[in-house]
């Protein structure tokens, strides 16, 4: 078997325990994932703010980046929250067009989508 990639996309803040318990999981089988994507929109890029009191989930989340996991929010949601990037965790990266978009993309890509309340 090649090896995978794989995103998550999510917009639920209830849901980060399962998407990072997913990750970690996958994070362990380096022989069958290549690369892994987490997309956050909705209210699930709450527990990505600077001021979030989900402490464990900021620590997971950097060390997921220093993994090599990729974290992106959705512009679109940045902009009904009003919130800017200086507000985000600074390992987070922004989907300029939107998660829509940059799914559409990452499937080009040959990533695989496991989307969580969100399709």
């Amino acid at each position: 078997m090649k090896k995978q990639k794989i995103m998550y996309a999510f917009n639920d803040d209830t849901k980060w325990s399962k998407i990072l318990g997913d990750a970690e999981g996958n994070l362990e089988l380096p022989e069958k994932i290549e690369k892994i994507v987490i997309l956050a929109m909705g209210t699930a890029i709450l527990s990505l703010l600077k001021t979030s009191i989900l402490e464990e989930h900021k620590a997971r989340i950097t060390d997921f980046t220093k993994r090599g996991i990729d974290f992106y929010v959705c512009s679109g949601t940045m902009h009904k929250y009003g919130i800017t990037k200086e507000m985000l965790l600074p390992e987070l990266k922004v989907a300029p067009d939107g998660t829509d978009i940059k799914i559409l993309e990452l499937k080009e890509e040959g990533y695989f989508l496991f989307a969580l309340d969100y399709i």
